[in-house]
């Protein structure tokens, strides 16, 4: 269904130059019948630690180039409210106990979240006794995006001329959704796109769709 909706111890070892000095003092025995012999004098050793091994260089990083965004999807904004989009009267119809969900939120990858993008006008009314709904979703994106967007749609779905509503709009019904998804793309440039699953084909959600085309302006 479309939805609107980490003690690190830090440690140091520190090496200092170690010395190490062995003497060996080195004394002539003495006779009794001789006179002591002068101390010989001492040998001193000492050991150092080995060289430090010779620097090595860090290689410097290349630069790297970073990809260019694509340019974000453009459209004017759509302030239709909703109650004027879809009458009140068009939804009771459908059923009384549908009532508008202003809390309802668009989330997923569909084509609410795309409208939603462009800036558009998303609505959804609630059955608060079946638990389901109804989404409507209205953009105005620019010519060379709605042109996009309808390719991609076409290329997954499926041309059906009960949502064309006139001669000059293309329907569509989308095809893997888990509930029925219809988008319409009319000759003045908008994109409007209805899911529920009251409605079981193209026909049964006229009413809502004819009600839309009324309300969007004509040129």
């Amino acid at each position: 269904m479309q939805t609107f909706r980490r003690p690190v111890r830090a440690f140091r070892i520190t090496s200092a130059t170690s010395l190490v000095a062995v003497s060996f003092a080195v004394l002539a025995g003495c006779s009794p019948s001789t006179p002591a012999s002068s101390p010989s004098p001492t040998v001193t050793v000492t050991v150092t630690p080995s060289a430090s091994p010779h620097p090595t260089s860090t290689p410097t990083p290349s630069p790297t180039t970073s990809p260019t965004a694509s340019p974000a999807a453009s459209g004017s904004a759509v302030a239709i409210a909703c109650s004027s989009l879809v009458a009140d009267s068009t939804i009771a119809s459908i059923s009384p106990d549908f009532t508008a969900d202003a809390g309802a939120e668009v989330s997923g990858d569909n084509s609410f979240a795309t409208i939603a993008k462009l800036d558009g006008k998303i609505c959804s009314w609630l059955n608060a006794s079946s638990g389901s709904s109804i989404s409507v979703g209205v953009a105005n994106p620019s010519s060379a995006d709605l042109a996009t967007y309808e390719a991609k749609i076409k290329g997954t779905g499926t041309l059906d001329a009960a949502l064309s509503g006139t001669a000059g709009n293309r329907g569509y019904v989308e095809n893997g959704t888990e509930v029925p998804v219809f988008d319409v793309f009319t000759e003045t440039g908008y994109w409007v796109s209805i899911s529920s699953v009251v409605f079981d084909s193209p026909i049964s959600a006229d009413s809502i769709l004819s009600n839309i085309l009324q309300t969007l302006p004509s040129g």
